[in-house]
């Protein structure tokens, strides 16, 4: 059975979500529930991804809902660290365009 496990933490003004492990259709939930919390706390996600091994196109669902959630409330999204895999789903459809990728957690929440 696949895991993950999404911890969140407060670096005013974001909240950064750490997602470790998969993000698929069977751990989706698990991603959707902990984004939603954090979006009752701040309209400033920052997702660390560097320990997310995998993602399928239920997490860029996730990314992409945050996303718009983020524009209706004068917020932003913002992703760091993502592994090679991870980080090419997002190329291939695109939303490296709208939500800006970072190298290191340093730098996203100092940019």
């Amino acid at each position: 059975m696949p895991s993950l496990q999404v911890l969140t933490d407060r670096h005013d003004p974001y909240v950064v979500i750490t997602v470790l492990g998969d993000v698929d259709a069977t751990t989706i939930g698990v991603l959707q529930e902990q984004v939603e919390i954090a979006q009752r706390i701040s309209s400033h996600l920052l997702f660390d991804l560097a320990g997310m091994t995998f993602m399928d196109s239920a997490g860029i669902r996730v990314l992409l809902d945050a996303y718009h959630h983020a524009r209706a409330n004068q917020g932003t999204v913002a992703v760091c660290s993502p592994r090679p895999s991870p980080r090419k789903v997002m190329e291939l459809v695109g939303l490296t365009g709208y939500i800006p990728v970072h190298a290191s957690l340093t730098e996203a929440l100092t940019s």
